[in-house]
């Protein structure tokens, strides 16, 4: 059985979601640092806490990112995102190591009532969006999370209630 506190955490968990619209009115900076604090205190591969956050303030990045990316035109209407740029010497732990502080950040701005979505870059996108950003190799941007205040037509339900996800018994197994 759950306590209030573990049901609380647990039901911010299930309800994270990818936000890919939002509004004009821009982030605040005590929940912009609260984001990075989360994303700061993210556990990695042997502790080596190999990120280095880009936040993206200014309007025209955004919108160059979004007009030069198949899988992150998001962040062009976005008020605010962070890239996260990692050393690019080991593919796997890099991998590994982002895919956890992306999620982390978009749970801590859903934990602030903001709306966050995970964007990628890929292949020949990556010309245009290291030069905006400022990455050289071997360092790597490919996850950018867009960040900002959900639109009405972003909160509202895909599916039906209960319909969002397969059920357990699809993909859980045991021996």
């Amino acid at each position: 059985m759950t306590d209030e506190r573990s049901e609380t955490v647990l039901r911010a968990l299930r309800r994270t979601r990818q936000i890919r619209r939002f509004t004009d009115q821009p982030v605040d900076e005590a929940a912009l640092q609260s984001i990075l604090e989360v994303a700061r205190w993210t556990g990695s591969s042997m502790n080596s806490q190999p990120w280095t956050f880009i936040v993206l303030r200014d309007e025209e990045a955004r919108r160059r990112i979004g007009e030069s990316t198949r899988y992150a035109r998001h962040v062009g209407g976005a008020p605010t995102a962070i890239a996260i740029v990692m050393p690019g010497k080991d593919p796997e732990t890099d991998a590994y190591d982002e895919g956890r502080v992306a999620e982390r950040i978009m749970i801590a701005a859903s934990a602030l009532d903001l709306g966050a979505g995970i964007g990628w870059v890929e292949g020949e996108e990556h010309a245009t969006v290291d030069e905006l950003l400022g990455v050289t190799p071997p360092a790597l941007m490919r996850t950018i999370v867009a960040i900002g205040h959900p639109t009405e037509e972003a909160l509202r339900p895909r599916s039906g209630p209960g319909t969002g996800r397969k059920p357990l018994s699809e993909f859980v197994r045991e021996r």
